[in-house]
């Protein structure tokens, strides 16, 4: 009798499962498609729902396309938290196969909410028929007219045409605009609830665009009724938004710049104590090194490029490595090899001279402010980087997950060190700001982002379970392995071994290095790991 109680208490248990009762789904998802029979190499905007029914809030939705020949050619932008109870509509532009035929477009989404926990099981499929000659299905006609190339900061009309070419009425359900971040409409014409056969409308939208560089689609997504049948068309336009700061006056640079603008100028780039310690003064001359730096950025189309631009010719221009013998950068220019600082502070006066603020940041310990000094240069993004010892120019967060930073990690919470930016009006004592918490915030879901960006969206889902069955210690060095590994080396452990060989293979050295100095090279302790594998 116990034996048969037990069989209906499992198979009851089992009914439970895969019923959904335990384990329901996060959040409702429908996907939509504008069109089903494009021209070969057409756009088709794939459209995903979701609802979050969960109990806390998403954080991240990744797409994954099963079938040969479409490309993504952008990706929208997930909010940072879509909270319990609101709902978001997401379009991926897709690119359609360029060979004529009838495919199976296979897609699925993945989620993540704030527990980082990864939700699957979220899958649709259409039947895509790419020929030479597409019937007019749709009983609307949408064109999007925008300018190909604009610049930072300026207004822009978009016309966005509708035309009815159906002999019934359509009512207009829904007309939205998806722009690229940091462009705003300002305001828009009236949309029509109704468009009557054969009638045309255009909505005229004046849109700001952000002091900075961006580059892909604008999309407008019509929702419409015909009939008793919903149904939306959308079509994209391409858009590149150039940034040029050194072109720009005092005026535009304050309203581009804000709060930030202060890095722009001021007489020296560090403070008395480098001045001491290597007997030099950090005198900025931006007009003389403006005459060197905008021949090299010239026609680059935002900081960032500028910025990549100015470390190559400094790289390429001079030997990295010996002694600091000044602090001038006027003086730099004339040499044949710089010093790592002296590199940085060359870095920080060039971009400055070209209207992009910048300033050297370094290591503190109480008396010495000159530890491992980096630039960091301003954009409208955030803040990134430029360190010549690691041959990095990009965001923060990609300095955040390099091989140095574990040990800056440790400097600071450990030893007491703090990050600070050189700001010195004067040469008068140590002049810098405490930049400690901008680095440290939020440090292992940033890890987390920059870590699972390396890792192959198929291995994701094993990545979040090796760090579940960890302590927040062990998930932080696990996190800076990671970071410090090679991306083909980490997909192949990943791939290779099960959650557990590698929590087991972790932890032993997680307990032996943690609470001793580390290695300036944290890839160092990668190779412990690797050696430890099976």
């Amino acid at each position: 009798m116990g034996m048969r109680r037990t069989v209906i208490l499992a198979l009851l248990i089992f009914i439970t499962v895969a019923s959904g009762c335990l384990f329901k789904p996060p959040a409702e998802v429908q996907f939509s498609v504008d069109k089903t029979v494009v021209n070969p190499g057409d756009t088709i905007h794939l459209i995903v729902f979701i609802n979050n029914t969960g109990k806390v809030g998403l954080t991240g939705a990744t797409l994954f396309i099963k079938s040969e020949g479409f490309t993504v050619l952008q990706e929208p932008q997930f909010p940072q938290v879509l909270p319990v109870g609101k709902s978001v509509q997401l379009v991926w532009i897709l690119q359609a196969p360029t060979k004529p035929g009838v495919y199976d477009l296979k897609v699925s989404l993945e989620l993540n909410d704030e527990l980082k926990r990864t939700w699957t099981g979220f899958y649709s499929q259409f039947r895509i028929t790419v020929s030479n000659e597409v019937p007019a299905i749709s009983p609307l006609d949408v064109e999007i007219s925008a300018p190909n190339t604009t610049t930072g900061g300026s207004t822009e009309k978009i016309k966005v045409s509708i035309q009815n070419t159906a002999d019934i009425a359509v009512s207009l359900d829904d007309v939205s605009l998806t722009l690229l971040p940091g462009m705003e409409v300002v305001n828009h014409t009236e949309i029509p609830a109704k468009l009557g056969a054969g009638r045309k409308v255009s909505v005229y939208y004046t849109v700001r665009t952000p002091y900075a560089y961006r580059d892909g689609y604008i999309s407008v997504l019509v929702r419409y009724t015909v009939g008793d049948s919903k149904r939306s068309i959308a079509k994209s336009s391409k858009i590149t938004v150039i940034w040029r700061p050194w072109t720009k006056n005092e005026s535009v640079l304050k309203e581009a710049y804000k709060n930030n603008y202060q890095w722009l100028y001021g007489r020296f780039l560090v403070d008395e104590y480098w001045v001491k310690k290597y007997n030099s003064t950090p005198i900025f001359d931006p007009a003389t090194l403006r005459k060197v730096a905008l021949p090299i950025v010239n026609s680059s189309t935002s900081e960032v490029e500028a910025a990549q631009r100015l470390y190559k010719w400094v790289v390429d221009n001079y030997r990295i490595g010996g002694n600091t013998t000044t602090l001038n950068p006027d003086e730099m220019l004339h040499k044949s090899t710089l010093s790592v600082p002296e590199a940085q502070i060359l870095l920080t006066g060039l971009l400055k001279s070209v209207n992009i603020p910048a300033r050297v940041v370094s290591l503190y310990n109480g008396t010495d402010c000159t530890i491992n000094p980096i630039t960091e240069f301003y954009t409208a993004d955030g803040w990134d980087v430029i360190d010549v010892r690691q041959g990095i120019v990009g965001p923060v967060d990609e300095f955040i997950a390099s091989r140095r930073f574990p040990k800056i990690y440790q400097l600071v919470t450990e030893k007491g060190y703090r990050i600070v930016a050189q700001a010195p009006q004067d040469i008068s004592g140590h002049e810098h700001v405490d930049v400690t918490p901008y680095f440290l915030i939020n440090i292992q879901d940033r890890l987390f982002k920059q870590v699972s960006q390396k890792v192959k969206p198929e291995l994701r889902s094993k990545l979040n379970l090796i760090l579940e069955g960890l302590d927040d210690n062990e998930e932080l060095y696990t996190l800076f392995l990671f970071s410090s590994a090679p991306a083909d080396e980490l997909n192949s452990v990943l791939a290779k071994y099960s959650v557990s060989t590698i929590q087991k293979t972790i932890k032993p050295i997680y307990d032996f290095y943690w609470g001793v100095p580390w290695s300036w090279n944290f890839e160092k302790y990668w190779r412990i790991f690797m050696e430890g594998l099976p």
